[in-house]
Parts: C-alpha cells; sequence; structure tokens
C-alpha cells in the first residue's frame, strides 16, 4: 500500500477523533478509586468498600497482589489484608491500571498480539517502578501505573481502527521502525496523543496523562510541562526503551530500542548503570507473571 493511501485528510482524522467517543467509560470502581486518590482526606476503609462492589475486579487483583512480585508473607485473601502490607496508594494504583485495561478486550489480530502487548506494558510499568525506586523517587508505584498506561492510545486505535494499527505495524516491523515515526510520517493522530484524550476523558491524575502523552520526547528542556510531572515522563521513556532493547513482549514498535544520552543524562544514570537494571528488571518481570495470567 502506499503511503499516500494510508495519509488521512481532515475529515478522516476527524472520523477518528469521533469514534473515540464510543470508547467505554472507565467501570464505576475505577472511577471511585480516582476519585480516592484525589481526596487526601480518603482511607484504606473506602477503598475496601469500593472495592466490594465489584467481585471479578477484586479478585484479578488478589491474584496479582499474591504474585510474587509483591512477596507478602503467607499471602493475602482480601483487599483488608492487601492493604494492610501494601498500603492505600499502591492498591489504588492497581484498581486504576487494572480497570483502564478491563476497558480493552480487544481480539488479536495477524499483526498485534494482546498478550505481547501487555507484556510490552508491564515490562514498561516494572522497570518504571524499578528506576524511581533506584532513584529515590516519592510514590514508586505511581510510576507503575504511568508505565504500565503509556500505551493505552494503542489500544484505542485497536477499538475504533484495527486496521490502521495494523498497516502500522507492517510497517514498523519492514522497516524495523519505531510506530512513533511512522505516525509522524504518515500524519495520523498518534497513540500518544489517543492515549492522552482517553486518559482526559477519564479523568486520569495530571501525571499519568502527561507520562501518555509525552513518553517518545525529550521533556527536560520543554518548559511548557509541569516540573513535577517530568521524572515520570523522563522514567517512562527510558523504561520503555530498555523494554523495546530486551525484547520484552512486542508493541507494534519495531525500533530495537536505543538509549541515548537525553535519555539517561536528565535522570543522572550512567551507561555503565544500564546492565545492572536490565538484569533486576528480568528478575523482577519474572516475578510479576502473575499479571499476565490475570488477563489471559
Amino acid at each position: 500500500m502506499s503511503t499516500a493511501a494510508v495519509r488521512k485528510t481532515n475529515s478522516d482524522y476527524n472520523d477518528l477523533l469521533a469514534k473515540l467517543q464510543d470508547i467505554p467509560t472507565l467501570p464505576m470502581v475505577a472511577m471511585a478509586v480516582n476519585e480516592l486518590i484525589n481526596d487526601p482526606n480518603s482511607s484504606s476503609a473506602d477503598i475496601a468498600q469500593v472495592l466490594k462492589k465489584d467481585q471479578v475486579l477484586t479478585a484479578k487483583i488478589l491474584r496479582l497482589v499474591n504474585s510474587s512480585y509483591y512477596a507478602i508473607p503467607g499471602g493475602v485473601a482480601d483487599v483488608q489484608r492487601a492493604l494492610a502490607f501494601l498500603g492505600f496508594n499502591t492498591l489504588a494504583q492497581l484498581v486504576l491500571g487494572l480497570s483502564v485495561f478491563s476497558v480493552f478486550s480487544g481480539s488479536d489480530t495477524e499483526d498485534f498480539s494482546m498478550y505481547a502487548f501487555w507484556k510490552h506494558a508491564l515490562g514498561t510499568a516494572v522497570c518504571s517502578e524499578l528506576l524511581a525506586k533506584r532513584l529515590k523517587l516519592p510514590k514508586p508505584e505511581e510510576y507503575f501505573t504511568c508505565g504500565l498506561l503509556h500505551d493505552i492510545g494503542k489500544l484505542v486505535l485497536h477499538v475504533i481502527d484495527p486496521n490502521r494499527l495494523s498497516e502500522v505495524c507492517r510497517e514498523t516491523k519492514k522497516r524495523s521502525c519505531s510506530f512513533f515515526d511512522v505516525e509522524r510520517e504518515w500524519d495520523l493522530p498518534g497513540h500518544s496523543f489517543l492515549g492522552e484524550v482517553i486518559a482526559t476523558k477519564w479523568g486520569l491524575p495530571q501525571t499519568i496523562r502527561l507520562a501518555i502523552r509525552y513518553h517518545h520526547f525529550d521533556v527536560s528542556k520543554m518548559d511548557s510541562i509541569l516540573t513535577s510531572a517530568k521524572p515520570a515522563i523522563q522514567v517512562v521513556r527510558l523504561a520503555n526503551t530498555i523494554c523495546l532493547k530486551n525484547d520484552i513482549g512486542k508493541s507494534g514498535d519495531c525500533s530495537g530500542g536505543e538509549i541515548t544520552d537525553d535519555m539517561i543524562h536528565p535522570l543522572l544514570i550512567k551507561r555503565e548503570d544500564i546492565p545492572k537494571i536490565e538484569e533486576q528488571l528480568m528478575t523482577d518481570i519474572e516475578r510479576a507473571g502473575a499479571f499476565l495470567s490475570a488477563h489471559h
């Protein structure tokens, strides 16, 4: 197919954006938890109360919380106990992340596998949290969620225009390049833009929205972006690249993940630190395996 045939006219572009209206809203539980995260007076009891209303989600969360990633001695059988070990914020972030994914149940196509996509999302989440801990950034569990959700724009595309997603995936494979590059060349509304639109529609926290929007950019010199959100964007950008480089899952990006200086310098990470980070990532991914089985 020629590039010209793929280029979108303005009306096509608007059709695509109009279709975004068809993406369902977040599950009630996630909406409620989202509000709790933003309310400084909320407590663990509130979140337990909310989760009682969604048994399926609760079962998924408990399966995850019992994975060796969280290493809770003896495991947990109920939300209260999970809260006692993990704390309010970690559990809230998990609820948010899993609820977002529960909206997208799309089936596989020849060019796009949900399982492989999930694995990439999870790898980026685990790597983001690992980097945040290593850099002693506050609330590393929030970095986990930013990493988990960074590519949801691709799932949006999977729902509203699966052919387009397949075309981009085929092209990136053919040219061993990034998804982002093809979108730019073909003048498409990019996955990071589509992801941000949905995240905003759902009222997700601002840092998550910004990490989705800018995870392909060097934001260190972008004055328009909240300084407080920059570490999350920079961490997710690096984590995403480390996962591409190490072939963790498949997100339709075939660039091979080149770690550039502008990815590591703002975070004060040295090149020689990368192999250690990668080694730790492999261990952590292994321990987070239950995440993948929670979805399949």
